[in-house]
């Protein structure tokens, strides 16, 4: 066998390994998806983490509620209502809150389970085992081919048993990281509207901003 001929199947050896490799990260991306979207509400308590460089830039603790396309995330910081076309954002301690239409891409950077439906277009995956906190997990990563994509890189830990969520890892375009660590989630939840929209009767003295 000749050189070229050695060099070319190599070539199309490691090609075929990337397939598989893409092919088995979006079974796994399914299977999460499909865990979630079927599971009901979903209730999580989270720890996210601000980084400016390699270093913290400030930790927050919270709760997000998901149903449907519509959630509700309520931290040490902030507290974002949204119904599945307006968005609240009540600053912890002010006397303002936004409203606003947020586009899909805005979406992307509050919601951190909206790797559910961005994983499909737009992303090279990429998967290895990996463990955290003592269990089995999937790592897997979303590399952004467009730059211009809010989300440049996204890393999800995955439980191998359980197929949900772990660990959220992003990477913005302009550098900046942002890590979400699940302490705790449960399926199956169930919540009235009302809980996805801001009610100013809670909020006395809270000025509405309109941004739309």
């Amino acid at each position: 066998m000749t050189i070229k001929r050695i060099l070319l199947s190599f070539c199309l050896a490691a090609a075929a390994t990337g397939a598989t490799w893409a092919q088995t990260a979006r079974q796994v991306l399914d299977e999460t998806a499909a865990k979630l979207k079927n599971s009901g509400g979903i209730e999580a308590s989270f720890e996210g983490t601000q980084f400016k460089g390699l270093q913290e830039n400030g930790t927050t603790n919270g709760h997000i509620y998901v149903q449907g396309n519509k959630f509700k995330i309520s931290s040490d910081a902030l507290t974002t209502w949204f119904d599945g076309k307006t968005q609240w954002t009540l600053l912890t301690g002010s006397d303002e809150v936004n409203v606003s239409t947020p586009t899909p891409a805005e979406l992307q950077q509050v919601n951190p389970y909206s790797f559910i439906n961005i994983y499909k277009q737009g992303y090279t995956l990429k998967l290895a085992p990996t463990n955290y906190r003592g269990k089995a997990c999937h790592e897997v990563r979303l590399v952004a081919q467009n730059t211009a994509e809010p989300i440049q890189l996204l890393i999800l830990v995955i439980d191998k048993q359980t197929h949900l969520p772990q660990s959220i890892r992003l990477k913005d375009k302009q550098g900046e990281w942002t890590r979400i660590r699940v302490n705790s989630l449960r399926t199956g939840r169930r919540w009235g509207d009302a809980t996805f929209k801001y009610d100013p009767k809670q909020h006395p003295g809270v000025e509405i901003v309109d941004l739309r």
